[in-house]
């Protein structure tokens, strides 16, 4: 009986260990010595990124704010995508590095729930310290700084922006969004995130704002104006929609 009770406590430890291990910031597919993988065709190209010059894509989302569980709802709705794991594409531009990381396709019914779990988690983190992680191809960069929530923003979107220090005294202004969309007419819900990290305290250009008209194009996506809802309805089709909504 007591060596019963003590593998099934072994067995309970070892299955904890292992769901800490797999759910913890940064995730499986996160890598700080990262392999290039091809660059998809739906990602912007280098002439679409203004100032770019090289461009390469690469597993995982390269730059995580651990505010939350914000990274892991695009990375546990990509393993409902094909290729089943984000994919961000990398763009230096001067004293700057865009990324743009791709979730489409998503074989879910509920997208929305995904969506308005971005968005509550980026509103609860406003005004919070905060830690950011960087994947490079070198050893993995951390920093802290204030975690804004961007306001302003039509529902299709969320977004933060951060300045970030790190133990080395190296700064990084980070500006994000992420845009609900679908793509295939409709039918398939997805999720775009676009980012700028400079590396000063001061904003770079692009700003990812000035990059969603030509993302959405390049992956012939729409933005999805039911995303923001947190029913749990099935998903349906919305009307194409213009990219921000603004004039």
């Amino acid at each position: 009986m007591t060596r019963a009770r003590c593998l099934r406590s072994f067995l309970v430890l070892a299955l904890t260990v292992g769901l800490l291990t797999g759910c913890g910031h940064g995730g499986a597919d996160q890598e700080a010595t990262a392999t290039p993988e091809p660059i998809p065709t739906t990602a912007l190209t280098l002439a679409d990124v203004p100032g770019a010059t090289t461009q390469a894509a690469y597993r995982g989302i390269r730059v995580e704010v651990l505010c939350n569980s914000l990274e892991n709802s695009v990375r546990f709705a990509a393993l409902q995508s094909d290729p089943f794991h984000t994919v961000t594409v990398e763009y230096e531009v001067g004293d700057a590095t865009v990324h743009e990381t791709l979730a489409l396709g998503l074989f879910t019914k509920r997208p929305n729930l995904r969506f308005a779990g971005i968005a509550d988690d980026i509103a609860s983190c406003d005004g919070n310290n905060e830690e950011v992680q960087f994947w490079s191809e070198g050893p993995l960069e951390s920093g802290r700084g204030t975690f804004h929530a961007t306001v302003g923003l039509p529902d299709t979107l969320a977004g933060f922006t951060m300045t970030s220090t790190g133990e080395d005294g190296t700064g990084h202004h980070i500006e994000r969004i992420y845009a609900a969309v679908t793509t295939n007419n409709g039918e398939h819900p997805g999720i775009i995130v676009l980012t700028t990290v400079s590396n000063t305290d001061q904003p770079a250009s692009p700003a990812p704002l000035d990059l969603l008209d030509t993302a959405l194009q390049r992956a012939n996506a729409a933005l999805d104006p039911t995303a923001i809802t947190t029913d749990i309805r099935p998903h349906t089709t919305p009307h194409p929609a213009n990219t921000t909504g603004q004039g």
